[in-house]
Parts: structure tokens; sequence; C-alpha cells
């Protein structure tokens, strides 16, 4: 198995340093007398399979290892959560439909998972056999499938550690519209006062029922332009995402996710709300001292960075090795190149010869019967974005586009062709052989999408076929790139 060489370039501690040195976020052994409870809450967010080191970013083995150390000190309890966004965006993980990922989490020792809009990328159906597979649970208080809540999450769970009870909700944002359309059938994620309601219900079920201490929200939302380690004060007009009242005695702490945002809020009730970034460049971290005789509480959050947690220093926990030998025991897809890249591709390069790549792949499969005139929709690459100079892997291309989205024939309208892919491209890359003044607005045209184009409601596209097989984006541009294509 290959394993890349990236360490963090900065704080590199010797092998020698002390446990407290090494992993004491919240102030080592620090005695605040026998009514003093010391937790330390760990929050991953849109971690999006980021499983294996590359070039660009660590993985998850040298985090699995600072965690473990630090459930064998005795400073603080320990409470990690994920706020979703956990199991799509690289070979690794998407290939198993998030089950490498839950298995880590299994072993790493998370104590929930909030769902996130692309634990939907394969569907619902993916959910019921992860959640089994789980040893924690997956929490969504707002979700409904058909009128009922699934049995896949819960609204809440509790987690008790020395006799102090933390009772954690958790909730999807409003991004039921960023989940394709073929898997949008029958889910509703309530949003809005609706949601607040039930978070308020949940947490005075908690507190008046289970008898929690501490109330926390793990939210798939998150805040959009905030970009800060240091503690930023916010209003409620900030927060659009986020009903303020809530702070009011329902919520304490708050772990956000989505939007891929590194901050630290603090909103005008005093409740903090963290972010770390996503992607595993950052992990959010709330100390919180808790007095059990008169049951008040302080809260000193941070911003945890790579540096600290996938330091060089800190050796890599072995489980990792052994869930990807699981997997990919035969064939690696870090090991299998493609070609080679004379120049970085960028995204805007790269969707554009994607939108070529879907329209001949379109007239190869049904040119011979279907007129097709474009090629292409809305295709963009993920994170890191560019294919850079040099091999090219598999793996590289997946993490550029790791959505399984089948490519389609479609019929559509004149009047829409213009109006959404030929005079708007500010959505779309396409590749077309007519231009907007040839379009009649009543005649039907054939184009070749993916289903997740097709199936946004609003471009009015009528699915005529799908390219049988399991063939996505990433496979054209991988068959491309081992033709010999590269940037340009």
């Amino acid at each position: 198995m290959k394993k890349f060489a990236y360490r963090a370039s900065i704080f590199l501690l010797a092998a020698t340093l002390g446990l407290a040195s090494l992993c004491g976020c919240g102030g080592g052994e620090t005695n605040y007398g026998e009514n003093v409870v010391q937790l330390a809450f760990y929050a991953v967010n849109d971690l999006h399979g980021k499983f294996m080191d590359t070039e660009e970013q660590p993985g998850v083995d040298e985090f699995t290892t600072y965690m473990k150390l630090l459930y064998d000190e005795s400073a603080h309890e320990e409470i990690l959560l994920s706020s979703g966004d956990m199991w799509q965006g690289t070979v690794e993980s998407s290939t198993t439909r998030g089950a490498l990922m839950t298995k880590w989490m299994n072993d790493v020792g998370f104590c929930a998972m909030t769902l996130g809009n692309h634990e939907y990328d394969w569907g619902a159906a993916v959910l019921g056999p992860n959640s089994a597979l789980a040893e924690f649970p997956f929490l969504a208080i707002n979700v409904t499938d058909g009128g009922v809540t699934p049995a896949y999450c819960k609204p809440s769970t509790v987690v008790e550690r020395k006799g102090v009870k933390v009772g954690i909700i958790g909730a999807i944002g409003d991004c039921l519209g960023s989940i394709s359309g073929e898997f949008q059938t029958g889910l509703y994620f309530a949003s809005g006062s609706e949601l607040t309601a039930l978070v308020k219900a949940e947490a005075t079920r908690l507190r008046q029922e289970e008898g929690c201490d501490l109330i926390v929200y793990s939210i798939h939302e998150g805040g959009s332009g905030f970009s800060s380690s240091k503690v930023t004060q916010v209003t409620d007009r900030d927060l659009t995402y986020y009903d303020t009242s809530l702070s009011d005695g329902y919520v304490d702490l708050v772990f956000e996710a989505h939007t891929h945002q590194s901050y630290i809020l603090q909103d005008e009730y005093g409740v903090y709300h963290l972010q770390g970034g996503g992607e595993n460049r950052g992990v959010s971290y709330a100390d919180v001292v808790f007095h059990t005789d008169t049951k008040k509480f302080e809260v000193a959050p941070k911003l945890l960075a790579p540096a600290e947690y996938a330091r060089a220093s800190l050796r890599d926990d072995p489980v990792v090795a052994q869930l990807y030998a699981e997997y990919f025991a035969d064939a690696d897809p870090y090991e299998t190149v493609l070609g080679v890249n004379s120049a970085t591709w960028d995204d805007n390069a790269l969707e554009e010869k994607l939108a070529e790549l879907y329209y001949r792949k379109g007239v190869e499969a049904w040119g011979g019967e279907y007129e097709i005139v474009l090629g292409g929709g809305y295709l963009k690459t993920r994170s890191p974005y560019d294919l850079a100079k040099g091999k090219v892997t598999y793996a590289d291309v997946f993490s550029l586009l790791p959505f399984d989205n089948a490519i389609v024939l479609g019929k559509i309208k004149g009047s829409s062709l213009k109006q959404n892919f030929l005079a708007n491209k500010s959505n779309y890359h396409v590749f077309s052989t007519i231009g907007a003044a040839e379009v009649e607005s009543d005649k039907d045209y054939y184009i070749i999408v993916d289903s997740y184009t097709s199936t946004y409601r609003w471009n009015n596209i009528t699915e005529v076929a799908r390219l049988s097989g399991s063939v996505y984006a990433r496979d054209l541009l991988a068959d491309f790139i081992r033709g010999g294509g590269r940037a340009v």
C-alpha cells in the first residue's frame, strides 16, 4: 500500500515529549477540585472520505493515534463527534459506500454522527446498512422519509462522563436541493421555525426526562464569510441558518458544518459556534469545565490545525492500513497510473473537457438513432479542484469527480435548451454543435448530461436513456488520460 509523504512542517515535536505536551489542548493536568469534571469535545466536519495521506493533506492515521493517546490521559473526558459529510469524496471511501469510514469511526471512538447532505449521494438505501454497522448513532432530528422518521437516524443521544450527562442533538441543514433529484423522493428536511421547535422540544425533554446537564447541537449547516481562529462576536442577523432563540437556555454549544469554513463564533447569548474547515484541514475543540455542585460551566473553544493532530511525531495507527487492505488488497488506486500531465490542468479546463467527453460518449452510444447537439451540465470538480503536473493516478481523478451520476440521453425543448444551457453558462459547462440563434423554441432536441443535471426539475429534461454499466464522469476522464490526453 502506498503511503504518501504528507507531514505538517511546523511544530514538529520530539517523540520524547510528555503526553500532556503532546495532546494537552485543554491545559494538561490542571486540578479544579473534586466538584469539577473537565470535558473535551472534538468535532470533525466534512471529512469527505479523506482517509489516506496524499501530497496535499493528511489522512486519518495520525489523528487516530492522537485521539487514542487522549483517551489514555486522565485530565479530560473526551467526546468525539461528527457533523456530517464523512463518506463521499475519495476512491477508498466512496467505492465502499461509507463502510470503510464507518468502521474507522467505530475504532477511533466517535460518539455520534450528524447526517450531512452527501451521506445521501447514493440514496437513502446506504444509510440503513451503515447505521447497522456503526457502533454510534446517526443523528438527524429533522429528517422524514415518506412522512416518518427513518430507522437509520435518531433525534439525539446521551453521553455520560463521570456523572455529567451530555445530550447531543443532530440536524441536517436546509440542503435537500443539493441532493440529486432521483434521491429526493419522499425525503423532507424540516427547517426554519419548524426545526427550531423540534430542537427546543428535544432539548427540554433531554433536560427534564434524561437529566442532561449540557446540550450540544451538531448541525450540518454553517456560516459563510467567517474565517478566523479567534472568537468573533455575531448577532442573529449574521446567523441566518440558526435561530438564536435556541441559545436562550436550550443549547449550550454548537458544532457546525457544510460550508467548509473555519471559525469560532459567539452569539448574543454567549453560546459558541465552531466549524473546523472540512476535509481534514481542521478539527473543532471545546474544553468545558463543568461544576457538579452548581451545575455551571465554562467553555474554552479552539480550532486545531493538522500541525497539532497530524504531526510527524505521532505514529500512524495500524487500523488505517488494515482497513485499506481489507478493501484494496488486489488493486491499489493510488498506484494505478493513468498517464503523465505535462502541466497543471485547472478546474475550468477540466470541466470544459468533460463537457466534450460527455458529448462524444453520447454520440458513440446513441448517435446512430438521435441527433445529439450538446454535452455537459453541472460539472464541478471537487478538492483539490485542479489536476497537478506529473503522474496522474485513478485516485487523483476520483477525488476530483467523486459523484456517481449516470450519463443520460435527455430530450429538451428548444426554449429550455437556450435558457438553461446556451444563453446561461454561469452554472453549466457545455460542448455544443448548435448556437442559441439556431435553436427553435418549440422543437425537441437531444443532449447528453448526467443524472444530477437531468433530474434538476427546472431544467425540464426528459430522460430517454442511460449509459449501461457504472460509467461516470471520472471514468470518461480516466479513459481520456489513458489514451494520452492531458492538459493543454
